[in-house]
């Protein structure tokens, strides 16, 4: 698989009752043990909640949303490549990086 980090890409949420789908923001990179299967994922939202990251529009780099966006760190999983699909975009390595601190943040020691 190739690098897919920082890449947003549709796919099925998780915990619902209904079948839903939502844009993931791609977290991980190629050193993920299973890199050529799945990859980590953080939530988008067109909500803005409390600690979320705004995505301007000048931070996608490829694509982009017609709606206001919002990264949600604390919600993250892991997604099986074959279960997305209908890529939304790239965003900014900078953007990434806010996340993946973020996200980091809620894990430290």
């Amino acid at each position: 698989m190739t690098e897919m980090q920082g890449e947003v890409w549709w796919g099925p949420a998780p915990h619902k009752s209904d079948a839903a789908y939502r844009p993931w923001l791609v977290v991980s990179d190629t050193s993920h043990p299973f890199a050529a299967e799945e990859c980590i994922v953080v939530g988008m939202t067109t909500q803005n909640h409390p600690d979320s990251i705004t995505v301007p529009a000048e931070a996608w780099t490829r694509g982009g949303s017609n709606e206001d966006a919002y990264v949600s760190p604390w919600y993250v999983t892991t997604i099986k490549h074959r279960d997305l699909d209908n890529q939304q975009g790239k965003l900014a390595d900078a953007l990434v990086a806010d996340a993946i601190e973020v996200l980091h943040d809620y894990t430290s020691l």
